[in-house]
């Protein structure tokens, strides 16, 4: 038996046979990540498959997340779970519409305000300051989170998504409630 510490480490290079390729080794993720975004976007292959394919239409419209803070593993979950449905109907040759939106409203984003406000300012707060405040807030999230849901490698209409805050969006959760009060629907109990 031969010593280890002795033996040729040459000759075991030989007896292991690995593919030629020209993959590298590492996956340089840092370099290659906007690589890859920039190719997904200048490409436009969400863009053309989702108009070009031949099948029918299939809107996936996104139950929006708060537009309250950094992204973490429920929407990565809830993202990427989604953008399987997407791409396997893409595959499919189906002309998928994937709507991307967000809550910007209540009072998730107000209490992520108010905590970046001293108590002094925050008991000089008006509604109406703080109103305003929560909606440049909850703006800045969602462009933050446009930017991480698109590194996740979700594809969708990243440049048009429906926000709560968009007064077309809000004039028509008022014309749906005023046909609810018209039809009695809504009404006063205990």
């Amino acid at each position: 038996m031969t010593d280890p510490k002795n033996a040729d480490a040459k000759s075991y290079k030989d007896t292991v046979l690995l593919p030629k390729t020209d993959f590298s080794m590492r996956a340089n993720a840092v370099k290659r990540e906007p690589e890859l975004q920039a190719f997904w976007d200048d490409s436009k292959i969400y863009e053309t498959l989702s108009q070009e394919n031949s099948g029918e239409v299939f809107v996936l419209h996104d139950g929006p997340p708060y537009a309250n803070g950094n992204l973490h593993m429920g929407h990565a979950l809830n993202k990427v779970l989604k953008d399987i449905i997407n791409k396997y109907q893409l595959l499919r040759d189906r002309k998928v519409r994937y709507v991307p939106g967000w809550d910007c409203h209540g009072l998730p984003i107000e209490l992520k305000v108010l905590q970046t406000i001293d108590r002094k300012k925050r008991a000089s707060l008006t509604p109406l300051e703080l109103r305003q405040k929560a909606k440049e807030f909850a703006l800045e999230t969602v462009e933050n989170q446009a930017k991480g849901f698109r590194r996740f490698g979700v594809w969708g209409n990243w440049d048009n998504p429906y926000l709560t805050l968009q007064p077309e969006y809000e004039a028509a959760q008022l014309d749906v409630f005023g046909q609810m009060v018209l039809k009695g629907y809504i009404y006063r109990g205990l």
